[in-house]
């Protein structure tokens, strides 16, 4: 005869934990929440009696935290060893390329730096030429006007537009650019970014007064200064006083 009870919800595809652990922790955490609601509704503690109990009822929440903890990893740990393996086995597929993408992208690196160099070159020529066309119509406009010839004036003045037009072009910055030969890659440019290095101490004073200045890098590194103060205090041998610096003492239970 064939079994007909209904099959449980989600059995095909099960929680990736035991639902019996869960459910047994679910409940503890329901009965140490009652608990705690009972001592909060007290409010304050009156006496060594109640804070002894009290805590004991908090070694007996932290046992619990540490019981999910525990079972947390006992369930994650197989997936994460799954997850561990197929990222082992991709990272040999992709581990090649990324190599040969550096190498290959260093050639074209090398090829785009010298194709940027006579573009800079290029520029910089338009520029002078721009300014001497400058000078030249300014120049050519001043003898028009000491002679009073205002056909010279005014195609002295073309020529003058025409060379601050030439100048304008010239001032635009040119990137050097590797099309696609067939159209399925993306088009790569040229791009400088920029690395800070502090060699010195007295580097560091000059930039450390710089990022005090800069209304946008102020709060981070006060923000940062406050962090590594902190760290410094807590330290077993650490300073009970720092320059400029405000501790501001806590009193908690541990």
């Amino acid at each position: 005869m064939n079994d007909m009870t209904p099959a449980a919800a989600g059995h095909n595809n099960p929680p990736p934990y035991d639902p019996e652990t869960v459910a047994a922790l679910e409940q503890r955490v329901r009965d140490l929440a009652d608990a705690g609601g009972a001592w909060l509704d007290l409010g304050k503690i009156e006496d060594e009696e109640q804070a002894g109990k009290l805590n004991d009822f908090l070694a007996q929440a932290r046992q619990c935290a540490k019981q999910i903890e525990d079972a947390r990893k006992t369930a994650k740990q197989p997936h994460m060893d799954a997850a561990t393996a197929v990222d082992a086995k991709f990272k040999t597929l992709t581990g090649p390329l990324t190599t040969l993408g550096v190498k290959l992208k260093d050639m074209l690196g090398a090829f785009a730096a010298e194709k940027q160099r006579k573009l800079d070159e290029e520029r910089r020529r338009a520029q002078e030429e721009a300014r001497r066309a400058q000078e030249e119509a300014d120049r050519l406009r001043r003898e028009a006007e000491a002679r009073n010839d205002v056909i010279a004036q005014a195609e002295a003045e073309e020529r003058a537009k025409a060379a601050e037009k030439a100048a304008k072009a010239a001032e635009k910055p040119a990137r050097a650019q590797i099309a696609s030969a067939t159209g399925g890659g993306r088009t790569m440019a040229t791009r400088t970014t920029y690395r800070a290095e502090i060699k010195t101490d007295s580097d560091a004073r000059r930039a450390f007064g710089w990022l005090l200045a800069d209304p946008e890098s102020r709060p981070a590194l006060l923000a940062e200064m406050e962090r590594l103060c902190t760290a410094a205090r807590r330290r077993k041998d650490g300073p009970t006083e720092i320059n400029g610096v405000t501790f501001i003492e806590q009193t908690t239970v541990a």
